[in-house]
């Protein structure tokens, strides 16, 4: 297992590097310190190993979830913090994302990860809206399957444009524009208190640090 891990923490790094297509199998080798045939006897071609990234690129990113907060929308933002971390930290979450937007041979393995994403953070918009936090006119399946999208595309350009450098208060306006709308005016202010908490003073340093 802990060869699998090496294996495939160094085809995250190939493939966040160059891309699918651009990655081999003997860099990552090289770069996981093993065989390539110690790498085939994990992962028998390359697809399976770029698959396997955005397996474990899933699981990292439905682990930062908490159904448990008392506050469910500040559950929300701690949850877009984390993740936001990891994008900034971890390999594997910035190459699995990477290659699901790739390549037609992960459309299902991207599909399934957006469609238990999105149904996972409906779960606790469903709760916010219940305990009284967010009042709108919206429903939870709504503002699931927007609030994905629009915090795939802040890391996205935030990537693009600063190598996620500035993703930090970027997700942090996003969360403002989000509660400004939906927040009840009794629960707005402490809300947005909990979004300036989750990201001051952070954001100012690029890509690997920490």
């Amino acid at each position: 297992m802990e060869r699998r891990e090496q294996i495939l923490v160094a085809a995250a790094e190939e493939f966040d590097r160059v891309g699918f297509a651009a990655a081999t199998i003997a860099a990552i080798a090289r770069g996981a310190g093993v065989s390539q045939g110690a790498l085939h006897f994990h992962f028998p071609t390359k697809l399976a190993l770029a698959l396997g990234v955005i397996d474990e690129q899933n699981v990292r990113t439905f682990d930062v979830v908490s159904h448990t907060e008392q506050s469910p929308a500040a559950a929300l933002v701690g949850a877009s913090r984390a993740i936001a971390d990891l994008l900034r930290t971890d390999p594997i979450v910035r190459a699995g994302i990477r290659l699901s937007l790739e390549r037609g041979e992960f459309h299902a393995a991207t599909v399934s990860f957006y469609e238990q994403w999105i149904g996972g953070i409906v779960d606790v918009f469903r709760l916010a809206i219940a305990s009284g936090e967010l009042r709108t006119d919206l429903t939870a399946e709504q503002l699931g399957s927007t609030v994905v999208p629009y915090f795939t595309g802040v890391q996205l350009v935030s990537d693009v444009r600063t190598e996620r450098a500035d993703l930090f208060p970027a997700v942090a306006t996003m969360w403002r524009v989000v509660l400004t709308a939906t927040a009840d005016p009794a629960h707005r202010d402490r809300l947005l208190g909990v979004v300036d908490e989750a990201f001051s003073g952070r954001g100012v340093r690029g890509r690997g640090t920490t």
